[in-house]
């Protein structure tokens, strides 16, 4: 999660990472040191059950594959949900994101209409990931 609104070069992938919590062919056991407690932060990059937010400001949803302090778009998180997030619109509208990652391209998997799907399927496939510490990139 990129608390500052911002996100780092490079650019986000161009699909979903094989583990992505945005496909729907993964769950909470596919994605590598998987913390629920994050999980459940990055809510706070989604518009909520009412299509609402997030808020100016807001963190985003950064590809569980980034390195912490060089975090990158989520491809899946971009194509379901980034066009409702305000730091996206500015990025796109001030040149530093191509408006085309907003929708998933050829070939890619099936993703989530929302978090509250994706958070559903991780909450119930977490198993032992749910017991592990928190994780360190907040």
């Amino acid at each position: 999660m990129a608390e500052n609104g911002r996100m780092n070069a490079p650019k986000p992938p161009h699909q979903p990472c094989p583990s992505c919590p945005w496909r729907m062919d993964q769950d909470a056991q596919d994605i590598p040191h998987f913390s629920l407690a994050l999980a459940e932060r990055l809510a706070a990059t989604c518009p909520d059950h009412r299509g609402r937010g997030p808020d100016f400001g807001a963190p985003m949803f950064a590809c569980h594959q980034s390195k912490v302090g060089a975090e990158v778009h989520c491809a899946g998180w971009l194509a379901s949900v980034g066009h409702a997030h305000p730091g996206v619109r500015l990025g796109i509208v001030s040149g530093r994101l191509d408006a085309a990652r907003l929708q998933p391209g050829p070939g890619w998997p099936a993703l989530h209409d929302n978090y509250a799907q994706v958070l559903d399927k991780l909450r119930s496939t977490a198993g032992e990931c749910a017991l592990a510490p928190d994780d360190s990139r907040s």
